[in-house]
């Protein structure tokens, strides 16, 4: 199984699966939605003592002190980022990026990136270089912890006081490469796993044995879940491995972003078109670009969970996981759909909101949609949904 690569900018549309070969770069396109509808709490469920993150960790309520931010793009109004970065900005997480590379140097990036791998034949041994034609790499950890104090302001990460570890597949990158990077990332200390990228059908026992590893190790695992534009309509893997957190898209009015898959495995939705991302030179003379995808949306989503486990570090992956979808605002039809998951996501109420107890990740259970057996989400095949039960995620 190969996984694909943009060939117009930073988050633009993927090309078809070639039947043979790795495709260029293990960029594009993936990304998973876990938007939190209507999720039911289970009288079983308890709700945590402490509902403050400030109370439970005072640095919280102090950020490790960032230059303020001037002017935004449409997704920072549209989530609140403002509010949420009062609470957190990301300190002390470590967010593992495997991609094509990143750019360390660039200045949106100058001190973010740790020292990395390289996986793929070719890969910079430490990841500081992105090898992708379009820059995905360098754009996608942009997103998640660019820095506000240099450069274009507007241009900023949903966690800037995170780190960077990239995960490098260099130019081109197979499923056995993105399984070996996601075994890396853990080893080498990754807080969330972001992966912007996927291929059509279910995933190889790599790629789950690796994700399994990840969950093992108390790593929350965030993938996109696909482009419509390469002919998938369905969720891509690794996005569609149970557990994982599969981000589709959102427009700035709330809508579904409609060139992104879909399907019964979606846990959360994130904006997706028309975002603005740092990109090497070679790629931008101004080293900024502007593109549409799921990748965007998982990018989004991964900064969002740096900045939960930042304010509530004594919380584990399920809980952080179970925080991120019953704190989503419900879109489309009431409760969990094919589209948006549980709902857009809320970074400010992921962050604040009293939430329940989970003794095991959420989305480990057969998707339903009330967390009841039997009720698939709306939207979804019934035979291809199942029947089994959730464990009480809600919204």
């Amino acid at each position: 199984m190969q996984h694909r690569a943009m060939p117009s900018g930073p988050s633009g549309t993927v090309v078809p699966q070639r039947a043979l070969g790795a495709v260029p770069a293990v960029l594009a396109l993936l990304v998973v939605s876990v938007l939190g509808g209507l999720l039911l709490a289970t009288p079983a469920v308890a709700t945590p003592a402490v509902t403050d993150p400030a109370a439970a960790n005072p640095a919280a309520a102090n950020p490790a002190p960032v230059a303020p931010a001037q002017g935004s793009q449409w997704y920072h109004a549209v989530l609140g980022l403002a509010q949420a970065q009062a609470v957190s900005e990301g300190a002390g997480t470590v967010v593992a990026v495997i991609d094509g590379g990143v750019d360390a140097g660039h200045p949106k990036l100058q001190g973010q990136v740790l020292p990395g791998a390289g996986v793929g034949p070719g890969a910079a041994v430490d990841g500081w270089r992105d090898d992708d034609p379009d820059g995905h790499g360098t754009a996608m950890a942009g997103l998640i912890a660019g820095r506000n104090d240099n450069g274009r302001p507007e241009v900023r990460g949903i966690a800037p006081a995170a780190r960077i570890l990239p995960i490098s597949t260099g130019a081109e990158a197979d499923s056995a490469e993105v399984a070996r990077g996601i075994h890396r990332a853990v080893d080498l200390g990754a807080d969330v796993i972001n992966l912007s990228l996927g291929s059509a059908g279910a995933a190889t026992p790599d790629e789950r044995e690796a994700v399994a590893y990840a969950f093992a190790h108390d790593v929350v695992v965030v993938a996109s879940a696909g482009n419509v534009e390469t002919g998938d309509s369905e969720i891509n893997s690794p996005a569609n491995i149970p557990g994982v957190v599969a981000v589709t898209g959102s427009t700035a009015r709330g809508d579904f972003w409609r060139g992104s898959s879909r399907g019964a495995r979606a846990a959360i939705a994130a904006p997706a078109p028309g975002i603005r991302a740092p990109v090497p030179t070679r790629v931008s003379p101004d080293g900024l670009d502007t593109g549409a995808g799921t990748s965007n949306s998982a990018a989004i989503v991964s900064g969002v969970v740096a900045l939960i486990r930042s304010a509530w570090p004594d919380l584990d992956a399920p809980n952080v996981i179970k925080r991120l979808i019953y704190t989503a605002r419900d879109a489309g039809p009431p409760g969990r759909d094919v589209e948006f998951g549980f709902g857009i996501v809320d970074p400010a109420a992921a962050l604040t909101k009293a939430v329940p107890v989970v003794a095991a990740n959420p989305l480990l259970a057969t998707p339903t949609r009330w967390g009841r057996a039997g009720q698939a989400p709306a939207g979804a095949d019934a035979a291809q949904a199942g029947s089994g039960s959730a464990d009480g995620s809600g919204g």
